[in-house]
């Protein structure tokens, strides 16, 4: 089904909305950021200088640009303890919203999974990081895997597991697999992970000989962030930690021993960025151009160019 842009937005606001609500408990009222008592400084999380530049400010939370590596990131940023307690008290709206808009979502895991298996040449055991309700794992067993998940909200732990998911509800690094991995996914997870260095080591571990790890991230170089800005549903001011790009999520891949052996994007966010370009609300205009921004870019050129809204990557462990 062909849906308008304000449509679909208007399906996810309502977990947008749901954030935002569990924001406002971390925020100093007298300046509308967030305290002191919950964050702290850091350097960049690819680069590892600290010669940042001020962007902007959304939601509470302060974006920065690495003046060394490009990278985008949030600065400073909650600890690891205000985090963990962001998260399991958090709205279990992610699966609903999931649940509830199979088609588009499907897609995504189809190309996802398609990528993986063409890479791999077989299919076999797939851990999700984050998989909130298991609809990817969902995917992923109609296909053939067996499925694993790790996922911190307790509510859609429990919800994954009784769908035939093996599920742990639990941090990734404080739990003991007695298995490896053929391929380990991250959907719309990593870019939460303030040490994505520590995590992608950590990941390697899991996997088996040939092993791939795939992430779908939010993109900094994505046509969409870039002509928005603090407009662009990307920047949250707090979840979305590290907004990788192209160069910088290949920098972190080949710091991390890792290469990238596939790299797509997805979602090209036209209609968004139509109704931008028409002085509208980006998410809730009118526009019903989804083909073509100005009559200049079409979706191919823009995904061609890695532009799309995420990027799908694929990398493994290098020889």
């Amino acid at each position: 089904m062909d849906q308008s842009v304000r449509e679909l937005h208007e399906k996810r606001s309502k977990m947008w909305e749901g954030s935002i609500a569990n924001h406002r408990k971390y925020l100093d009222t007298s300046t509308g950021i967030f305290s002191e008592k919950f964050t702290q400084e850091r350097n960049c999380p690819v680069c590892g200088e600290h010669n940042e530049r001020e962007l902007f400010y959304k939601e509470g939370g302060r974006y920065v640009k690495c003046n060394e590596c490009s990278m985008v990131y949030i600065n400073p940023v909650f600890t690891d303890d205000a985090l963990e307690d962001y998260y399991r008290t958090n709205h279990d709206l992610q699966g609903e919203i999931v649940e509830g808009d199979t088609e588009f979502y499907s897609g995504l895991y189809t190309k996802g999974l398609e990528g993986i298996e063409k890479v791999l040449q077989r299919k076999g055991q797939i851990l999700d990081v984050g998989c909130s309700s298991g609809t990817f794992l969902d995917t992923a067993k109609g296909r053939d895997w067996k499925t694993y998940g790790v996922e911190l909200n307790q509510t859609e732990a429990k919800y994954a597991q009784a769908k035939g998911h093996t599920v742990y509800n639990d941090l990734l690094q404080r739990i003991h697999f007695d298995t490896r991995f053929d391929a380990v996914s991250l959907w719309d997870v990593f870019e939460h992970l303030k040490e994505g260095e520590m995590y992608l080591n950590l990941l390697k571990t899991l996997l088996t000989p040939e092993g791939v790890i795939f992430l779908q991230i939010p993109s900094s170089d994505s046509l969409a962030a870039k002509i928005l800005h603090e407009k662009c549903n990307m920047f949250d001011g707090l979840e979305h930690v590290n907004l990788y790009g192209v160069s910088t999520i290949k920098q972190l891949a080949e710091k991390c021993g890792l290469e990238i052996l596939g790299m797509e994007s997805v979602i090209s966010e036209i209609g968004v960025i139509n109704n931008h370009l028409s002085y509208e609300n980006p998410y809730f205009g009118n526009t019903d151009n989804k083909i073509n921004i100005a009559g200049l870019i079409d979706e191919t050129t823009l995904h061609n160019k890695l532009m799309g809204y995420k990027l799908q990557v694929i990398m493994g462990v290098r020889k």
